[in-house]
């Protein structure tokens, strides 16, 4: 396996985000296990990069996960006391986070959430971001920008809803409450709900079946959701255009070979 760690600045700090690519798979860690895996303003920048390479260097299935017993809690509590007072600097660093969240939710290949722990504020604004969130029955979340006197960002709030709908994203929301892992799969913030043990099984099996599926097919779809989630960001004619082209695509003539002759595909 291809294993790199991404500089998040500072003194040591060099292997506090660890992207490992292998066949097709970029698994991406937070790896700050005393600081629950929080992110600085640069953590977020290096997640925003490894995003971005990721979304042209081939990955298949993306993996974002934290060192346990923690996916992510957010804010760095040293940076936040920082910025609390600079109220342009703290704006600033929110559109650090944006982008990143942005970044990973715009990738046109499949995205896993591994969640083992604590997930929390913009940690549970990265898993959102995903396509697919596991979690293990540790796993705790909330949204707490009530609790702060802030506002969630729109398209924070537009990932919450299709997750959880309308009235459930608005009672997270307004009561800033958290939530342990049982409700979260019964309300759909998580789909799948595996023992701590069996996480790593887990997501070795869903990348499987991930990778033998077609990755133009992928693309396509997660762009006509796009469209339908955010249709002023992401226009009709992007998502009518991927489901066209479709039809001249080297994936859709593997497929129907593949389909006639009574065999698997070989994307």
């Amino acid at each position: 396996m291809d294993a790199t760690s991404a500089s998040a600045g500072g003194a040591g700090a060099g292997d506090e985000l660890i992207v490992a690519r292998q066949d097709g798979v970029t698994r991406v860690t937070i790896a700050r296990p005393a600081r629950r895996n929080a992110l600085a303003e640069a953590h977020w920048r290096a997640l925003d990069a490894a995003f971005r390479t990721a979304a042209g260097d081939g990955t298949r299935v993306l993996v974002l996960a934290g060192q346990p017993a923690a996916f992510c809690a957010g804010a760095d509590l040293v940076e936040l006391e920082r910025l609390l007072g600079d109220p342009a600097a703290f704006l600033a660093n929110a559109a650090v986070v944006q982008a990143a969240q942005q970044a990973l939710a715009d990738l046109p290949c499949a995205t896993i959430a591994a969640i083992d722990g604590t997930c929390v504020g913009g940690g549970l604004g990265l898993a959102l971001a995903c396509d697919f969130r596991i979690a293990t029955p540790r796993s705790r979340f909330a949204i707490t920008p009530a609790k702060l006197g802030l506002v969630y960002s729109p398209a924070d709030s537009a990932r919450l809803i299709a997750a959880v709908g309308p009235a459930r994203a608005r009672d997270l929301l307004l009561r800033g409450r958290p939530v342990d892992a049982d409700e979260a799969l019964a309300i759909g913030l998580v789909g799948e709900l595996v023992a701590s043990e069996a996480l790593d099984a887990t997501i070795v099996e869903r990348t499987a079946e991930l990778l033998a599926l077609s990755p133009t097919s992928i693309a396509g779809i997660k762009r006509v959701l796009a469209h339908l989630a955010e249709p002023t960001r992401v226009s009709r004619e992007a998502a009518e255009r991927a489901f066209v082209e479709a039809f001249d695509g080297a994936d859709f003539a593997e497929g129907a070979r593949a389909f006639l002759e009574k065999r698997a595909p070989r994307y």
